[in-house]
């Protein structure tokens, strides 16, 4: 088990969510997101993934994807859970690098940018370009290959322990998207491009959350 993993923040961070889907098959229609590139009538099987022969579904939650949405009825339902009889499962660490390993969707990487950069579209874009390379990242219409999602949970889970390390929301940005002489003058979102780079972020995260010396 990882010590300090805040399964629950990081998806909240990636704006995904874990449906249990005995039948697995397609999931509801839903309208296009305006920030992406995704278009209606993706294959949703892509984002189903099995765990101890339960198949569970990938789910986005923040905008309205082509992977399925949560919409809530009157009651406060989620009437996708009504509709389809899923029951939502807790995120966990198991989940998530399941979920890594068969490709997150492409809108995960938006929302990352978007919970780091704020609502600057400019930002936004430069930021998903350090985690994934701009000519990459125009071939991928719905699905992440798996090294561009750790790359994209590295992020998540790096600017979850600034959160909670510094305290608000926008320290973490501001941590996460200015040069740090420690990482030799680059930004931890740069670093987090590696494992290494991340490790190293994080020690500075761990000393500002512990009084460590570095």
């Amino acid at each position: 088990m990882l010590t300090n993993y805040d399964a629950d923040a990081v998806a909240e961070v990636m704006g995904i969510a874990f449906l249990e889907d005995p039948a697995g098959g397609p999931a509801p229609a839903a309208k296009p997101a305006r920030s992406s590139k995704a278009v209606a009538g993706a294959d949703t099987r892509k984002f189903v993934i099995n765990l101890d022969h339960d198949l569970v579904r990938i789910v986005e939650i923040r905008t309205k994807g082509t992977f399925g949405r949560f919409e809530k009825s009157k009651s406060g339902t989620d009437r996708s859970l009504m509709d389809r009889k899923l029951t939502r499962r807790p995120p966990s660490s198991v989940l998530i690098e399941k979920a890594v390993e068969k490709g997150l969707p492409r809108l995960v990487l938006r929302h990352v940018a978007e919970q780091i950069a704020g609502t600057d579209e400019a930002k936004i874009s430069s930021l998903e370009w350090v985690i994934v390379p701009k000519t990459t990242l125009e071939r991928r219409e719905e699905q992440l290959s798996p090294l561009e999602s750790e790359r994209t949970e590295r992020a998540a889970r790096l600017f979850v322990h600034a959160r909670r390390a510094l305290g608000s929301a926008a320290e973490a940005r501001a941590f996460m998207t200015l040069p740090h002489p420690l990482l030799d003058g680059r930004t931890p979102i740069d670093a987090a491009r590696t494992d290494l780079g991340t490790r190293r972020a994080e020690q500075i995260l761990n000393a500002l959350e512990y009084g460590l010396a570095l």
